[in-house]
């Protein structure tokens, strides 16, 4: 799970500099819509809760935006060009996302009952911890960590 997360917030990056490059606002919400109901729908499938799932990807989408600002308030003021290495976004990041999505649920149906149990909030924070994108952003990572490590 730890992984997941952490790989997707490290991809706010390149979402960052795809948009950069093609001057895409950060804020999509109707594609963010359709993201937290397809994750929904692949939750219920694994028996998970629809809001503890919406609850779970609307803080990695609101920490993948707080990467991307932090990267656009900082090129900004550099006056930064285009990014030659940038991935695509259709083709390229969006389908990542998408597996990591798939491991993200797949990790809260396997650990369901020690992320719900409220005297469990401590280990549970204890193996989230060394959350490597924590060096990329502090503040998204605890975005992302939020509903992981909030009473129920």
């Amino acid at each position: 799970m730890r992984q997941a997360i952490d790989e997707r917030l490290l991809l706010a990056q390149d979402v960052a500099r795809a948009k950069w490059n093609t001057k895409t606002p950060i804020e999509d919400l109707p594609r963010e819509e359709l993201v937290i109901a397809a994750a929904v729908r692949q939750g219920a499938s694994l028996g998970l809760p629809e809001a503890w799932v919406r609850s779970v990807f609307r803080a990695q989408i609101e920490a993948s935006k707080t990467v991307q600002r932090a990267l656009y308030h900082r090129w900004q003021a550099e006056d930064a060009g285009h990014f030659d290495d940038a991935p695509d976004l259709a083709q390229t990041i969006r389908p990542r996302l998408d597996r990591l999505t798939t491991q993200l649920l797949r990790a809260m149906a396997d650990n369901q009952a020690v992320l719900h149990d409220s005297n469990r909030k401590a280990d549970v924070a204890v193996a989230m911890h060394p959350l490597q994108a924590r060096a990329l952003n502090r503040a998204a990572a605890e975005q992302a960590l939020a509903p992981f490590l909030s009473p129920d």
